[in-house]
């Protein structure tokens, strides 16, 4: 079969998905660039108290303390946040925080408690007040609203992106004489041929980025066949909730910062995030810690035998790398490259639609190669 032909097979493939699929994958983009920030826009709309306090932090045990004593009467599991800049006030949270819960009567409300990370001293106190938008993008953005079905499609819809950037690529691949043009948006372009060369160039350009968020999104929902596909060890089984422990009679429980430092030594070249400290006595206790400026890590520990149970770092296996290459928390280059790639399904469909419309108003072949004077 000559290379022409399957050019034109390609190109039929790629327009039409584009044209069909095109309000699924830009609704996919636009979400997924907003969640890419969606704890920086939180953090913007419910700051943090700021605190003036300079000097060495308080252990963790003791910030716990204080806000117990502030919050008396208040019970569930305990989380300690770090505050994520300096100045900022550290989030002692007191009960079970769910998203799709809370304000419903489920249990007690938890709340949210801010302590000096320097001096220990309370400096203010909320509910934590959940932000629907986000939820309701997670889900769409997940399995566009339809539960594990909707995941399957979006598992799919991901096969699709990287089928469009392949054949893209092979759509894209200019003559002889033309490389020079190849990356370019020309002054003199106009009409068709502008938005011909506006599609290109931005698919070149950000090929690499778009491929890989597409195919570790592919991963993120068919993590077995994927890991299977490229050699991978058998990955863990995952389960839900809190792992239990064998309480011990007349051994006290690890504290957080005795937790902190089992979980610090446990995940190498990492920095500690928060620790969650369970409600019951035959639980575990959570450590949650980044890599590389954003990688999420963690460790779960045996608080009565001073022993990690579990860690958890992504930064040692193929598959481990597939959730942080997609949200961006590799790195601010990265995340921002990332935000950008779900921005391009809305420029793609756009710009294609205008070139089918185009072509179909000048009666032109939709296959045919554009002409010096199809500016139309």
């Amino acid at each position: 079969m000559r290379f022409a032909t399957i050019r034109r097979v390609l190109f039929q493939v790629h327009m039409w998905a584009g044209l069909v699929l095109g309000i699924v994958l830009v609704l996919l983009g636009l979400s997924g660039s907003v969640l890419v920030y969606d704890e920086d826009i939180q953090h913007w709309l419910q700051p943090v108290p700021h605190v003036s306090s300079t000097g060495a932090t308080a252990s963790l045990d003791r910030l716990v303390a204080s806000a117990r004593e502030t919050a008396e009467g208040r019970r569930g599991p305990v989380q300690v946040i770090l505050p994520e800049q300096a100045g900022e006030a550290a989030t002692v949270r007191i009960g079970q925080f769910s998203r799709m819960r809370a304000g419903e009567g489920h249990g007690p409300a938890p709340v949210d408690v801010f302590v000096d990370p320097v001096t220990a001293q309370v400096v203010g106190q909320r509910m934590p007040t959940p932000m629907p938008v986000f939820g309701m993008l997670h889900q769409l953005h997940g399995s566009m609203l339809m539960g594990r079905e909707g995941r399957i499609f979006i598992g799919w819809m991901g096969v699709a992106m990287l089928a469009l950037g392949v054949s893209g690529l092979v759509l894209w691949w200019p003559k002889r004489g033309q490389w020079k043009y190849a990356f370019i948006v020309r002054r003199t372009a106009k009409g068709l041929r502008f938005h011909r060369e506006l599609h290109a160039m931005l698919g070149i350009w950000t090929f690499i980025v778009f491929m890989v968020v597409s195919f570790s999104g592919v991963a993120i929902v068919f993590p077995q066949t994927i890991n299977a596909m490229t050699g991978g060890a058998p990955l863990p089984v995952r389960t839900r909730g809190v792992p239990e422990v064998e309480p011990m009679r007349g051994v006290q429980r690890l504290g957080a910062d005795d937790a902190a430092k089992l979980a610090l030594a446990a995940v190498p070249e990492s920095e500690l995030r928060s620790v969650t400290l369970p409600a019951r006595p035959n639980q575990a206790i959570s450590v949650a810690l980044t890599k590389f400026g954003g990688m999420n890590a963690g460790s779960v520990i045996d608080p009565y035998r001073a022993s990690v149970m579990q860690v958890r770092d992504p930064s040692t296996t193929f598959m481990g790398w597939q959730r942080p290459l997609h949200d961006g928390t590799v790195g601010g280059i990265w995340r921002f490259l990332v935000f950008l790639s779900g921005l391009l399904p809305a420029v793609f469909v756009f710009t294609g639609v205008v070139m089918w419309a185009k072509k179909r108003k000048a009666r032109i072949a939709m296959g045919a190669p554009l002409t010096e004077g199809a500016t139309s």
